[in-house]
């Protein structure tokens, strides 16, 4: 995941400090892992929004919650980076596609758009060229003709590494088909010099030069399983198939998100207004905790006349009881205004008002609790008011910028 050299990711989640890989060796020149180091990469939190991390269904193991089931980026990403391999009974090859024309392509489903754009193959810093070729796309290296004996081959085809293809042009050199080559390749570009014989050059123009050099490569679409939403293998035809049955799964978390966090502000809303309220009665001296003459039933009855809510008061303002059973359970916290749950008799009902500092009964916190409450509404008004889809939009657009 940390691997950023041509034919790896076109997005790196993870930053590569240290030698991950170059396309000399399609990686397999990367040092011991004792000696690379990486961390999250920035474009990974666009990718994945904080917003979703009480959402996602989170693993056990040995008693410990571990990652989630699967984690849902706001764009699919096997369809960024690709992927190839084999498992039992299934084998799999998905091409790398280019982030923006997926990106393209959510947002013209949101936007509900007729014509869909193409979601086309791209591997980052690949500087040949990609062309539709049957039921899949051929990508072809760069080849130019020096003179009438040399020519110098500055790029690859996808999937090629340096080191293989300068084993193919040994072995073309040991059957007397080329007289010599010179390499001036660094860790990221490709240079090849060829020496021909006088009239070879002729011969393999008529045939074609990126064949006869083996400057093609193929990325067949016949081949595309993945697992789907219900972790079953399915068979896709096409990159849009793919995005097409991630869509619903994505667009149903941002339903999860906007009920949570209009839960989370209505809630957030009433603590405030109480605590506001509570700072009120304090100063009019309508509740008396600095005297020390009323005792801790009478306060508690006095705070309920006045129409402060409890805890279990304000749980109620939590209307999405699922979601905040896995606040709870997952130890997330939204806010620091989070009334701490205890156990449940009269004094502990109040605890989020009694053991405010007395640094905070001042008008100046009024007014600044009134106002945050203010905006907390402001806020949730906003997102009562927004579709799931316009909050997917607004993950795309931070998104963009950094593709």
């Amino acid at each position: 995941m940390a691997q950023d050299f041509v034919g790896s990711n076109n997005l790196n989640l993870l930053i590569p400090s240290g030698q991950f890989g170059t396309r000399l060796a399609g990686g397999e020149d990367a040092a011991s892992p004792r000696y690379i180091f990486t961390h999250l990469s920035p474009i990974s939190r666009y990718l994945f929004p904080e917003d979703d991390d009480i959402l996602l269904d989170y693993l056990e193991e040995d008693g410990q919650k571990i990652e989630p089931k699967f984690f849902c980026p706001i764009i699919p990403l096997l369809l960024v980076n690709g992927s190839q391999g084999i498992g039992t009974g299934w084998s799999t090859f998905i091409p790398q596609h280019e982030p923006t024309s997926i990106l393209d392509y959510v947002r013209a489903k949101l936007d509900q758009t007729l014509n869909l754009p193409r979601i086309e193959p791209y591997t980052k810093g690949f500087q040949g060229r990609i062309e539709r070729k049957g039921t899949g796309y051929t990508t072809y290296g760069t080849i130019k003709i020096l003179d009438n004996i040399t020519v110098y081959i500055d790029e690859l085809p996808i999937g090629v590494w340096t080191n293989k293809y300068k084993s193919f042009l040994l072995k073309k050199q040991s059957k007397g088909e080329i007289v010599d080559f010179q390499e001036d390749h660094t860790t990221t570009k490709v240079s090849f010099t060829v020496k021909l014989k006088p009239g070879q050059l002729h011969r393999m123009e008529q045939s074609g030069l990126e064949q006869a050099f083996k400057l093609t490569s193929n990325l067949q679409l016949t081949n595309m399983n993945a697992f789907n939403a219900y972790g079953m293998i399915e068979k896709f035809d096409s990159a849009e198939s793919i995005a097409d049955a991630y869509f619903p799964t994505r667009l149903s978390l941002y339903d999860d998100r906007k009920s949570v966090l209009m839960s989370e502000m209505n809630y957030k809303s009433a603590v405030l207004k109480n605590k506001a309220r509570f700072i009120q009665l304090v100063s009019e001296g309508k509740i008396d905790l600095i005297g020390g003459q009323m005792s801790e039933e009478k306060t508690v009855s006095q705070l309920k006349s006045f129409g402060c809510n409890t805890v279990d008061e304000l749980k109620a303002f939590r209307n999405n009881t699922i979601i905040h059973e896995k606040l709870i359970e997952d130890d997330f916290s939204w806010s620091e205004d989070e009334v701490k749950e205890e156990n449940q008799n009269d004094k502990s009902s109040f605890d989020y008002l009694f053991k405010m500092p007395l640094s905070s009964l001042t008008s100046n916190k009024i007014s600044a609790l009134m106002k945050e409450a203010s905006e907390t509404e402001s806020n949730l008004n906003k997102i009562r008011d927004l579709r799931s889809e316009e909050l997917w939009l607004s993950d795309l657009d931070k998104l963009a910028p950094y593709l």
